[in-house]
């Protein structure tokens, strides 16, 4: 995309801004301290990937916000990121240079790590708090794990797969050697799970990665984190366990988690009544399902 392309398109947009709200968003955001909470970082992406970044780490961060707004995989973000023309200006790379997927996914999987994409988030979240676009202290939490599925991910033969998520054969292994499989639907699926906890409003407000393979049930904990006090937190049925229902009531949090029948053990009346509703998510314009009780 050449430069004259990306200003012919800038002033043709801003005519009409309204219809784009990936871009109405960029210009609330005051990245400069994204910016530079990352530059401060490039140190450790220098160390972790021998070698400088090929692409901007504030432009690689905003693709990786893209692909959790929209639940895209790598392929799928790497193509959004050529096709789509608000994708490209939102994240402001030079002219052709976009990464590839795999690019994207290293990048996704550091951030990851050592909580850096959490306190990204809260930079962003509390910008947007201070300029009336959030609730400060939202009375309700969301939970949720999304599948990531990185490149190779379509089953093309039959497959096994180990209880590590390994595939266990003849099968062509994936170039990425951190994926893991896991099956859904019938289908074995290769990538990551993505762990999320967003406000009632749909504001992402804590994220970590972890391998496919990996069980929600087990991991809810980290993502209540800094909830306050009578906080209602909703999930879906993979959330359901004694363990996780403990915490919430040793933390004072409210138990919004929906619950598995059993065999010969239907729901009460009682229990049936948390039920799945859609929330728009404010920064996409996109329907999330999200579960509340009517």
């Amino acid at each position: 995309m050449s430069t004259f392309f990306q200003q012919t398109a800038q002033a043709m947009i801003a005519k009409h801004i309204d219809r784009f709200p990936l871009l109405k968003l960029d210009r609330v955001i005051d990245w400069q301290p994204i910016e530079q909470y990352l530059n401060r970082q490039k140190t450790r992406y220098l160390r972790d990937h021998r070698g400088r970044p090929a692409y901007p780490l504030l432009s690689m961060f905003k693709a990786v916000l893209l692909g959790q707004w929209h639940s895209l995989s790598d392929p799928e973000l790497e193509h959004s990121l050529i096709t789509r023309i608000d994708f490209n200006l939102f994240c402001r790379f030079d002219e052709l240079s976009i990464p590839d997927y795999s690019t994207l996914c290293r990048y996704r999987n550091w951030l990851a790590q050592d909580d850096t994409l959490s306190e990204l988030l809260e930079l962003i979240n509390r910008q947007l708090t201070e300029k009336g676009l959030k609730i400060e202290k939202a009375s309700a939490a969301a939970v949720d794990a999304t599948i990531i599925q990185t490149a190779g991910s379509k089953q093309r033969q039959a497959i096994e797969v180990d209880e590590e998520g390994q595939v266990s054969g003849q099968t062509t292994l994936s170039k990425d050697k951190n994926a893991r499989w896991t099956k859904k639907n019938s289908l074995y699926k290769l990538g990551y799970k993505q762990h999320t906890r967003t406000d009632a409003e749909g504001y992402i407000e804590k994220l970590y990665i972890t391998p496919t393979n990996a069980h929600e049930c087990t991991h809810l904990s980290p993502l209540l984190e800094g909830l306050p006090e009578g906080t209602t937190v909703y999930a879906d049925k993979g959330y359901d366990g004694a363990e996780n229902r403990q915490h919430l009531e040793e933390h004072q949090l409210l138990d919004g988690i929906m619950r598995k029948a059993c065999r010969n053990r239907p729901l009460s009346e009682t229990q049936t009544k948390t039920q799945p509703v859609f929330v728009e998510d404010p920064l996409c314009g996109r329907t999330k399902l999200r579960y509340a009780a009517p």
